[in-house]
């Protein structure tokens, strides 16, 4: 395996980014929750957050990450005993990806120029909705309500205040993420 792993001192376990589990040690086995999260760069971040409370006060540092910030990688989501990854270059270009993973219906949306990514399953009111992206927005094609492409909240339309449940996602170079999933599907790929 050729992906990022971490170690425990507490307990001399070594743990796996990808799976987000314990494959040696004391903890071997055990699981981690995965959370959303996202990586974006630091003008995304602090344009939404402004009350954000920085470490180190440099901004050199931040700008210096910025330059070095690569959309060469995919975007991989594990569900269940399923696993699909997706071309951050190929879903920037195509604005909401509507897709499937296994029996899952999920949006992914990638933002090229913000380099943001953000996933939930497509499910909402008991029907399967499909997105498209408009103005910076997600919009159902079913009822034409607007989301909240941040929260997946649906703040105007017929199904507003419906909540899109968020996606944990893992961000890796193709080959890692096939590596810890080998029985992945890569989207648009035959």
């Amino acid at each position: 395996m050729r992906a990022m792993t971490w170690w425990d001192h507490e307990t001399a376990s070594v743990w796996s980014q990808p799976w987000g589990m314990s494959i040696a040690g004391e903890l071997e086995g055990v699981r981690l929750a995965l959370i959303p999260a996202s990586i974006v760069p630091w003008e995304v971040w602090w344009a939404d957050h402004p009350e954000t409370t920085v470490l180190q006060t440099s901004s050199s540092r931040y700008s210096t990450r910025q330059q070095r910030f690569t959309s060469d990688f995919v975007i991989g989501i594990a569900l269940g005993e399923d696993a699909k990854a997706y071309s951050f270059e190929r879903a920037s270009g195509e604005g909401a990806v509507n897709d499937h993973i296994g029996p899952y219906a999920v949006v992914v949306v990638a933002d090229a120029e913000t380099k943001s990514v953000h996933s939930f399953l497509r499910t909402a009111a008991n029907q399967e909705l499909e997105f498209a992206l408009r103005d910076e927005s997600l919009v159902d094609v079913q009822t034409g309500s607007k989301w909240d492409l941040v929260k997946g909240i649906a703040v105007d339309g017929p199904l507003r205040g419906e909540v899109l449940q968020r996606v944990p996602y893992i961000t890796a170079y193709d080959w890692a993420w096939e590596d810890f999933y080998p029985h992945t599907g890569f989207y648009g790929a035959g």
